[in-house]
């Protein structure tokens, strides 16, 4: 059984289709996925939509990864097996999405004062059927104008925090993330906990009311894995697994989560459903 609960399509900043990504989980035989966009679902409900009688044996996980702030460090938020009509995660989602967009309008606005004059239209080529916007979009067109030759160059450049090209995200509090996921009846997961500059974070979540951790993340250590497999079981968190993938990853088809993810996951909600 392979399993992976972390996976972007071009909903957000993935470079797969939500059709091309259960082909390619089903055709290097995939059990379990999700698809987590930034800040947005749409791309799942396109690939569930796609998947009716077709695939049998790939199961599908509602998924979204919400990005929030914690004491001005950004935390990103797993959620899983919400409902999908929930007002207050619809509104909350649309938020940030309208946010990303009057965002990165801002941002090509001001690297004019870099002396760039980039295309809005070749901006909107990057961004996907859902036109969601980041940092990756723009570095994109700006490697088709020619102002740099990398992604790398475009944030070394022109797009880090500190440059004056920047603008910053809407700020969603971390712990109002995590309570609008639970009244969706749905699952919160700190996701790649191993990014994070300190671990006290993962502390702060779980007193917030935190249902799970990411401890199988592709790129943590052994020692961090470790270490966020302890913190989880001390807490009686739910443990998952994904490899973030956004579309070129080597890793990739090699990777799957312990069988222990989807079933702590299938616990939960089962136990929420019949309470």
């Amino acid at each position: 059984m392979k399993i992976d609960l972390h996976l972007h399509t071009t909903f957000s900043d993935g470079k797969l289709s939500p059709e091309e990504m259960i082909r390619n989980a089903y055709e290097n035989h995939y059990s379990f996925i999700s698809i987590t966009d930034h800040d947005t679902f749409a791309g799942y409900l396109e690939a569930k939509e796609f998947m009716k009688d077709k695939y049998h044996t790939l199961e599908l996980i509602p998924g979204v990864e919400i990005s929030t702030i914690f004491e001005n460090t950004e935390v990103h938020i797993l959620a899983y097996y919400f409902d999908e009509t929930n007002e207050d995660l619809i509104e909350l989602l649309k938020q940030v999405y309208d946010s990303r967009y009057g965002r990165a309008l801002e941002m090509v606005a001001r690297l004019k004062t870099f002396g760039i004059e980039l295309d809005w239209a070749s901006v909107l080529s990057y961004a996907g059927k859902n036109k969601y916007i980041g940092r990756p979009h723009i570095a994109r067109a700006l490697i088709t104008n020619g102002s740099i030759k990398t992604i790398r160059e475009a944030f070394d450049k022109y797009l880090h925090n500190d440059s004056p090209a920047y603008v910053p995200k809407l700020k969603v509090d971390t712990e109002y993330a995590i309570n609008v996921i639970k009244k969706a009846g749905g699952i919160s997961v700190l996701a790649h906990p191993g990014r994070l500059s300190d671990d006290s974070i993962v502390y702060n979540c779980i007193d917030m009311g935190i249902d799970g951790l990411e401890v199988y993340y592709v790129s943590h250590i052994t020692g961090q894995t470790r270490l966020y497999e302890q913190i989880a079981l001390e807490n009686n968190l739910v443990r998952t697994g994904g490899t973030d993938f956004h579309g070129n990853e080597f890793f990739y088809v090699n990777y799957s989560a312990p069988d222990i993810c989807i079933k702590d996951l299938k616990a939960l909600n089962e136990k929420r459903k019949n309470k």
